[in-house]
């Protein structure tokens, strides 16, 4: 199984593994349940800026049964294709012909399936640096950002074997995004419509903006719809697995994976806590090699597939 994907996921970008950013861990707060949507336009640039924070974040299916398929797997030994599979052999047939909008004969949209950040995903920030801290089935991630430099660093483990890792700098001017892990989003690409919308998420009043691709037969991540703040830094949207050039702290963020509108994946928040935090706490894990993003983009994907599949 392990040879099989390596030779598919190779084949196409990792769009699964910036899934490696986001989580749906059950053992995470409970989610607040503010987020109702308001048509009326709200001057929210008054409010107060937060200037150092936790948030935590997770990943759902809110239109497929991902939820009940998660609860069905057992994450601790068995993320298997088989094991899925099983899983969805379950289900009251109703929710079985919902898993056709997620391809799970494509190797790519499987491995978004199978190693999405299900333990844990929190982003730590102040106003010059932000770092993500992630758990999936099978690896540990820290993510490391100064976007007052535009530098960063990156650190992934292997679960069973913290031994098995490797290590990522971005050098200063440098800060693009992780080749092959994370996907920055062209503007160019997409007819972008300032809704005026809000919705609170978290405790914080957000704004919506929807992107939808020009191409119409550009079927790849067709439509985006993403809610932002003025009271977050902008620079957290660097750790985010789609990167969009937004000037406010991006909140939450509805990829379409196709022209489907089962195939919505969400990346939300679930809560922000206000606090004060010593340097060390934004400091990465030394790898045993280090590579350098801004030259070694062709060892980048290999070097990760290696210690998420180990």
């Amino acid at each position: 199984m392990k040879k099989y994907l390596k030779k598919y996921a190779l084949v196409f970008p990792l769009l699964g593994i910036v899934l490696l950013f986001h989580n749906c861990q059950s053992s995470t707060p409970k989610e607040v349940k503010l987020h109702e949507e308001s048509n009326t336009t709200t001057d929210i640039r008054s409010s107060k800026r937060i200037n150092a924070a936790v948030i935590v974040q997770k990943v759902t299916f809110p239109n497929m049964p991902f939820a009940e398929l998660i609860r069905l797997m057992n994450l601790t030994k068995d993320s298997s294709p088989a094991a899925l599979w099983k899983a969805i052999s379950t289900l009251p047939q109703a929710e079985q012909m919902k898993k056709d909008s997620f391809d799970l004969e494509n190797p790519l949209q499987r491995m978004e399936l199978m190693l999405a950040p299900l333990r844990k995903m929190e982003i730590k920030f102040d106003q010059q640096q932000a770092k993500s801290d992630a758990e999936g089935l099978t690896y540990r991630l820290e993510n490391y950002v100064n976007y007052s430099k535009g530098s960063g660093e990156f650190f992934l483990a292997n679960s069973d074997n913290a031994a098995i890792n490797v290590g990522l700098n971005y050098p200063e001017g440098k800060l693009n995004g992780l080749a092959k892990v994370q996907i920055r989003i062209n503007p160019k690409e997409y007819m972008i419509d300032k809704t005026g919308k809000t919705k609170v998420i978290a405790g914080i009043t957000c704004q919506q903006a929807i992107y939808n691709k020009i191409d119409a037969m550009d079927k790849t991540l067709p439509k985006f719809v993403v809610w932002k703040s003025p009271r977050i830094p902008k620079g957290i949207n660097l750790l985010h697995p789609y990167v969009f050039d937004e000037n406010e702290g991006i909140l939450e963020i509805d990829a379409y994976l196709n022209a489907d509108e089962n195939s919505l994946l969400r990346f939300t928040t679930t809560a922000v806590v206000e606090k004060q935090f010593e340097p060390k706490e934004f400091e990465v894990a030394k790898a045993h090699a280090k590579l350098d993003g801004a030259k070694d983009q062709n060892n980048i994907e290999k070097n990760v597939l290696d210690v998420v599949f180990h």
